[in-house]
């Protein structure tokens, strides 16, 4: 009896299997199609409400610094114009307080321009937070495993809120990028994140269920993610070297311009009623007979005859990044301890061919263990970034040690076929982000990627740092909402916070566009001005709704017909590189910059308010003559001033941006790319004939960088010329040059002798 009941109990058992494994099907399904039904009727309302609103105008410079210097007492004073304090001044206003916001100079000079361009989700944070709770040491501690990774949890659910912020409500500044993670092996060792299951990741498709667990979490907000096989991605990526693929997933993030994201948000602030000014640098906090700070003391940087004035406010902020510690110097004195460290990290630009226009790429583990993406950005291929400690320095130098590390990098899972040369760079910049403590807090022990907000005991002023571009918003409204639940009267007159249901300036109705933000504005615009399509497209990713007012700072004397006849030709900045690099920026913006979004120097034109200076900077310094002079006809600068803005803007330049040439007189990594060495040595052996000379290597070792002459050529020399006929071959040049074992002495003598010279310069 019992051996017959047995095939009927498997039977049963089989059943439930199937019924449980139906119903959780049915469930996932269900729960699929709701999230998804709620993710169009979300839009849809995004759609409405957008539609609905109007464009303010935004008050001029002159105009808020008026009302700053006119005795009003504000409620809140904002001290920092990145994307932080734009946001907190923005976050405020629309509270119903009164706001004024300085920046010391412009809006984005700082860490804000600086990023990979890219609004995520935190996929990284994710991802270590789950193999933090299931290794074997949480097995520990359960509970403490646990509430940690809750906290990631938590930072990681408000950074899909607030990208779907950013990409829905805002649609005129921001875009979906797909990313591509590109799979080599179908064992991966040693494991990503040092995670031992994750090494059997590429087999069992891990990383595509988390993908699309990530699109789960997101209210599948994005579209959703794939993957390729190597077939599919020689067609969609062929600079990727596809041959060594196993397969590629597929994710998407949001991307947008920084520097003009900030601007928005500045000038949304301003135009919601918020006192807003660059070039306003507060010199001095002002106290009450209690010791709580009353306001600032700021002069007018942008006129060299302004006198200081007095800000009055009720409450002082510092949105100051990695220069809090700076700004807290001017309320608590020069022997403050810090408690913000610098991260810097490095990107470079490449020529478009390098990365298809549609897809970037993430290598997840890079071999400093940090992500390195590869992605399109403004018609280009942005590289980065690096993750190393620094002091915070407003220009920072280009470290050509870190530009080197990324070509080499990047060139891991491009095809053999590409060759990453140094003078492929076409502009490199530095940014740093804050890692930050409270100094007010019990423990001050750890340092947050996730932001800080500190109120000081005594003196009343609040600070708010660290976190990432994509919480700008989250950051500003934790902000306020602790300032107004500590203040009493602050927090009568508030209201709740409004923010995540505003959109940024850009998107409202306008003379021109009626109904507001549409995809086909570009058309319109391109129809309308007989506009090229990408100035049309440009225009209306920078400017949204306001485009149309861009052009009627056009110079219509020298608005001509095209070559075609199809559309009208309106003057560019780069004339040289239009027909061949496709740089839409217009001499029209210059003009309406300086009216409408508050650029001081040539610098914020090449550099914030069009791009030029992050994707060539070569041809930024190029046109830095003309961008002078149209501003000095603009603003009526005689010849002394035109001069001095010129070489101020030439520093500043030199300072924030490298170019195809490398400067390696502070370079600890001799080491050079295969491409750039092989260029330097066939450009000095002119006659092909596979050997250099001593004369050769000398002005090879000059070509990279590092001179060589005298007794350390001489020592080079005896190392590379082993069977001493006095020729050099390429294979014996290249394996010397990138030597690290090697030639340590004559390394050492190259860097003193290096150092030196910098410092007889007056370093």
């Amino acid at each position: 009896a019992e051996e017959a009941a047995a095939p009927a109990k498997k039977r049963n058992l089989g059943k439930y299997l199937f019924r449980a494994t139906a119903l959780t099907a049915v469930g996932c399904g269900t729960t699929v199609m709701v999230m998804s039904y709620n993710s169009k009727k979300r839009k849809q309302a995004v759609e409405e409400k957008i539609a609905a609103v109007k464009e303010q105008p935004v008050p001029t410079r002159s105009d808020s610094l008026a009302r700053m210097a006119g005795g009003e007492e504000f409620d809140i004073l904002v001290v920092g114009g990145g994307a932080t304090g734009a946001g907190v001044a923005l976050e405020a206003q629309l509270r119903g307080l009164s706001v004024a916001c300085v920046e010391q100079e412009d809006f984005a000079s700082g860490t804000s321009s600086k990023s990979t361009k890219l609004l995520w989700a935190g996929s990284r944070y994710l991802v270590k937070g789950l193999v933090k709770l299931f290794s074997p040491s949480s097995v520990l501690s359960p509970m403490s495993a646990w509430e940690e990774f809750m906290g990631t949890w938590h930072m990681v659910m408000g950074c899909f809120r607030e990208r779907t912020y950013m990409l829905e409500m805002n649609p005129h500044i921001t875009n979906w990028v797909p990313i591509a993670v590109p799979l080599v092996k179908w064992i991966i060792w040693p494991p990503p994140f040092d995670y031992p299951p994750a090494a059997l990741g590429p087999m069992t498709g891990m990383f595509v269920a988390f993908f699309k667990f990530y699109d789960f979490l997101s209210g599948f907000s994005a579209p959703s993610s794939y993957f390729m096989t190597s077939a599919r991605a020689k067609e969609e990526f062929p600079q990727m070297d596809t041959k060594r693929m196993k397969y590629v997933s597929v994710f998407y993030e949001g991307a947008h311009n920084d520097a003009r994201t900030n601007l928005c948000i500045a000038f949304s602030a301003a135009a919601h009623g918020a006192a807003v000014a660059n070039y306003a640098q507060v010199t001095k906090i002002l106290f009450d007979d209690n010791g709580v700070a009353c306001g600032a003391e700021a002069v007018d940087k942008a006129d060299p005859h302004a006198r200081p004035f007095a800000i009055k406010a009720k409450k002082v902020i510092y949105c100051g990044g990695p220069f809090t510690d700076g700004l807290r110097e001017l309320s608590e004195g020069k022997d403050v301890k810090p408690v913000v460290n610098g991260s810097g990290g490095t990107h470079i630009v490449l020529p478009a061919y390098y990365c298809p226009r549609h897809i970037g790429m993430v290598d997840m583990m890079t071999s400093r263990g940090s992500f390195l993406f590869f992605v399109p950005w403004e018609g280009y291929t942005l590289v980065g970034t690096t993750d190393v400690k620094t002091k915070p320095d407003l220009h920072h130098e280009v470290p050509e040690d870190e530009i080197q590390y990324l070509i080499n990098e990047c060139e891991k899972y491009l095809s053999p076929s590409l060759k990453v040369r140094r003078r492929d760079v076409m502009s490199a910049w530095y940014g740093i982000r804050p890692l930050c403590a409270d100094p007010n807090a019990a423990d001050m022990s750890a340092l947050s990627r996730d932001h800080v907000v500190s109120h000081h005991p005594s003196n009343g002023i609040t600070f708010v740092s660290g976190g990432k571009w994509t919480t700008w918003r989250e950051m500003a409204e934790d902000c306020m909402d602790q300032v107004v639940k500590r203040d009493k009267e602050l927090g009568k007159k508030a209201g709740p916070s409004k923010s995540l249901e505003t959109p940024l300036i850009g998107t409202g109705q306008t003379e021109f566009f009626p109904e507001g933000y549409h995809e086909n504005m570009a058309v319109s615009l391109s129809q309308e001005f007989d506009l090229a399509h990408d100035i049309a497209q440009h225009l209306v990713r920078n400017y949204g709704t306001r485009a149309a007012e861009v052009l009627k700072y056009a110079d219509e004397a020298s608005v001509k017909g095209s070559r075609s006849g199809l559309y009208k030709h309106y003057p560019r900045l780069y004339e040289g590189a239009a027909a061949t690099t496709g740089y839409p920026y217009l001499e029209a913006e210059v003009r309406y910059a300086i009216d409408k979004e508050y650029a001081v120097s040539p610098a914020d034109i090449l550099a914030r308010r069009t791009r030029l200076a992050y994707l060539n900077s070569t041809a930024a310094k190029l046109t830095l003559p003309r961008v002078v002079e149209i501003m000095g006809d603009h603003l009526g600068w005689d010849k002394s001033r035109r001069l001095a803005e010129y070489q101020k803007a030439e520093l500043v330049l030199n300072a924030d941006f490298a170019g195809p040439a490398p400067d390696k007189s502070r370079a600890s990594m001799r080491t050079a790319c295969t491409a750039d060495v092989k260029y330097a040595f066939d450009k000095i052996d002119t006659k092909r004939r596979g050997y250099l000379t001593r004369e050769g290597i000398e002005a090879a070792a000059t070509e990279l960088g590092f001179p060589l002459s005298g007794q350390p050529l001489v020592k080079a020399m005896t190392e590379m010329d082993n069977d001493g006929r006095g020729q050099v071959s390429f294979p014996a040049f290249l394996a010397w040059w990138n030597s690290s074992e090697e030639s340590n002495a004559i390394k050492e003598e190259l860097m003193k002798e290096r150092t030196a010279a910098f410092l007889a310069k007056g370093h």
